[in-house]
């Protein structure tokens, strides 16, 4: 694999990443032909998934990546959007959707996108769909152990005290839909991946819902711990903020209390899990208006999945032994700071990732 990276205009960076014949015949491939990556967008999100997602799902996805991309029905921009993006990488298959007034919103702007993803029978046949945002960026090479593990969906939420308002209305909302307490926030990482059936159940809690604060991931990861956590692998995340005086502390309206996560949750679910993504617009350690930033993520990712091996001297300036940081934030909250990572973790991840680009055959970086 060739991995060439192009930053000729600033505003816009461009990366590319080309496969080799030897690689397209190694057929490193996904092992998974019931998932499909899943993304709700219109025109007027454009430049964000050409700027962010984009560049990134070239860069570290494998070569079958498998696309659906839900579009506006009525809308004429999203047709000639359709047209545009079905001809070049990654090639995504195109649907529409048209307004939906379900209860759950009323079928307008933000609230429309919300509600969609909802109703993913309606534009997919496999059995999974893994969720992302236009706004999305991976930061490593993705294997198959980031996404599942024993054939299960991996799920990563945080827990602990709320950070803004609007997400504690979120807690209290979703805590009076289930008539059960939030356990973890679950806008936590990238792609969500969730079953299509699951979803479906879910819309039935939904019917009397009218235009109230929630998140639509929140919403999905609560109703699979509910009633199908079995069929999952979870991951609990204790905001960094959280540590070592959370106990005794005035628990946030909506959440779980902390003696819940000592007796309902076992340690090996808190082990730090890497994240393939990151929520890019949201985090903390990114200038996201700066574009030669998205680069330097892009090339810390591609180092850190066997660059140091490859091509040592376009690496030199990281540290081999250091911790791939970005695999351990999303959306403020860092996870870098539990010393598990270090111990367990972080060696598996490194490991891992290695293995999954051993048949790289030259990487390079241009800009």
């Amino acid at each position: 694999m060739i991995f060439t990276l192009h930053n000729n205009v600033m505003t816009k960076p461009k990366v590319s990443c080309l496969f080799s014949n030897q690689q397209k015949r190694k057929q490193n491939q996904m092992p998974f032909e019931e998932f499909e990556l899943y993304l709700r967008m219109n025109s007027k999100f454009l430049k964000q998934y050409t700027d962010y997602l984009l560049p990134s799902l070239r860069c570290f996805w494998p070569q079958n990546v498998s696309i659906v991309v839900i579009l506006d029905e009525e809308s004429t921009q999203d047709k000639e959007l359709a047209k545009s993006l079905s001809n070049r990488y990654p090639y995504p298959r195109i649907e529409y959707q048209g307004p939906i007034d379900s209860g759950i919103y009323h079928g307008v702007g933000h609230e429309r996108m919300q509600t969609d993803y909802f109703y993913p029978e309606n534009n997919t046949k496999k059995l999974y769909v893994g969720y992302l945002d236009t706004d999305s960026v991976f930061v490593t090479r993705v294997i198959p152990d980031l996404l599942f593990e024993d054939g299960k969906p991996v799920v990563i939420g945080n827990y602990g005290k709320g950070d803004t308002d609007w997400w504690s209305q979120v807690a209290m909302t979703t805590e009076a839909i289930f008539k059960s307490k939030v356990v973890i926030k679950c806008m936590a990482y990238f792609p969500v991946i969730l079953k299509v059936s699951h979803i479906v159940e879910l819309r039935g809690y939904l019917e009397k819902l009218h235009n109230k604060p929630i998140a639509q991931f929140n919403l999905m990861c609560q109703y699979i711990w509910m009633f199908h956590k079995d069929k999952y692998k979870f991951y609990f995340h204790l905001r960094s903020y959280n540590t070592g005086s959370w106990q005794g502390e005035d628990n946030s309206p909506g959440r779980q209390p902390y003696e819940f996560y000592l007796t309902n949750v076992t340690e090996e679910q808190k082990v730090p899990k890497p994240r393939a993504a990151i929520h890019y617009r949201y985090h903390y350690s990114v200038n996201w208006e700066q574009s030669a930033t998205l680069i330097d993520v892009l090339k810390t990712g591609i180092c850190f999945s066997g660059g140091f091996d490859l091509c040592p001297e376009k690496c030199e300036h990281l540290n081999q032994t250091a911790l791939h940081k970005q695999l351990y934030f999303f959306e403020y909250n860092d996870w870098s700071w539990d010393k598990r990572l270090a111990k367990e973790s972080n060696a598996e991840a490194n490991s891992a990732l290695k293995t999954g680009c051993v048949e790289v055959d030259k990487l390079t970086f241009s800009t």
